[in-house]
């Protein structure tokens, strides 16, 4: 019988927040995890939110006054 070996990973500080998602853009995170095996909808959706906030850039627009970051 094979050895049932438990690998320790850093613990993570997270908060339960509730948000609306599309369906189809859930679906496609979905897919996206299944098709190539990803650990968690959540460690996904969280990568894709810091990858997104890193690459940020907001510029001035008149119409709705938004300002440049950085």
């Amino acid at each position: 019988m094979a050895d049932f070996i438990i690998k320790s990973r850093k613990r993570k500080d997270y908060t339960q927040f509730t948000a609306r998602i599309e369906t189809d853009t859930l679906d496609s995170i979905k897919k996206i995890v299944n098709d190539n095996n990803l650990i968690s909808i959540n460690e996904f959706i969280n990568d894709c939110l810091k990858f997104a906030i890193d690459n940020l850039k907001i510029t001035e627009d008149e119409d709705n006054n938004l300002k440049k970051l950085g």
